[in-house]
């Protein structure tokens, strides 16, 4: 989902944890396994993109948006023993982005249905675009972050329904681009995780570092999301309060899976609830 205005966070319980992060960051992030990007954690998720962030003690990873949070703000999650995660649109182009101008002409395609001011983008030729999505992951790093949500990988479901991005995009096109974004977050230290696009579960598991699916119960493709949680690997499952999400019913559907369940406002402007 989206983001649309700036957003700020207050963290009074900072003093409480500060010892936890010390550790975490004035060392280098990195994973047990030998990669040289730190792994994301299980656990209760705050996933908010416009607002004001009120951050409970409990959570262990927080995801905001790329542009939107200052240096400072992931220095201080960090600092508190959280790991953040910065939202990417890497899929469509927003016009309120200051580098929106930088996107080719013609590789801006159809409306984001629902989303004003956000557009397609031609993923089939993503060459046309890598420096601007490059300098993102770049500005990614260089904030603090520890891993990046892909926003929109999912154009070739789009253009196999009534709400096409313009451009015909199969998916093998959409895998490239993916294999592409992968690659390139690795190189910069980065985590990654797979964003819906059940379909592409097989192909991607192996290389992915966690999942975050939208509407997975409502829709019924959690199950296609399990083989992460085979290989080790977190799936934060978010159902919209909008769309009728229930904890009752919900939540304990994600604790079978194993999926660390949560319930929010499909505009995530407001402190989202984690299933227990």
């Amino acid at each position: 989902m989206k983001n649309l205005i700036p957003i700020f966070f207050w963290l009074p319980w900072l003093p409480a944890l500060a010892f936890v992060g010390l550790l975490w960051y004035g060392t280098p992030a990195t994973a047990a396994d030998g990669n040289d990007w730190a792994p994301v954690p299980t656990g209760p998720f705050h996933w908010q993109l416009q607002g004001v962030l009120d951050v409970d003690p409990s959570i262990r990873v927080v995801g905001g948006d790329l542009f939107d949070i200052s240096v400072d703000q992931v220095a201080a999650w960090r600092t508190a023993g959280l790991y953040p995660i910065c939202y990417v649109n890497v899929g469509a182009v927003e016009d309120w982005r200051d580098d929106a101008q930088d996107f080719p002409r013609d590789v801006i395609g159809a409306p984001y249905w629902g989303w004003d001011g956000e557009n397609w983008l031609d993923i089939s030729r993503f060459e046309r675009f890598v420096d601007v999505i490059r300098a993102r992951l770049d500005l990614c790093r260089d904030k603090g972050f520890l891993a990046i949500e892909p926003d929109n990988i999912d154009a070739y479901e789009a253009d196999q329904s009534s709400k096409p991005t313009g451009f015909d995009i199969s998916r093998s096109d959409q895998l490239r681009y993916v294999n592409w974004l992968i690659k390139e977050a690795h190189m910069r230290g980065l985590a990654i995780g797979q964003k819906n696009a059940a379909d592409l579960v097989p192909d991607l598991v192996g290389r992915m570092d966690f999942a975050l699916l939208e509407s997975a119960y409502r829709l019924g493709f959690m199950g296609e999301f399990d083989p992460y949680v085979e290989q080790g690997k977190p799936v934060f499952a978010v159902e919209y309060l909008d769309e009728g999400a229930d904890a009752m019913t919900f939540c304990p559907v994600a604790d079978a899976h194993g999926f660390q369940g949560v319930i929010a406002r499909i505009d995530l402007d407001q402190t989202p609830q984690n299933c227990p």
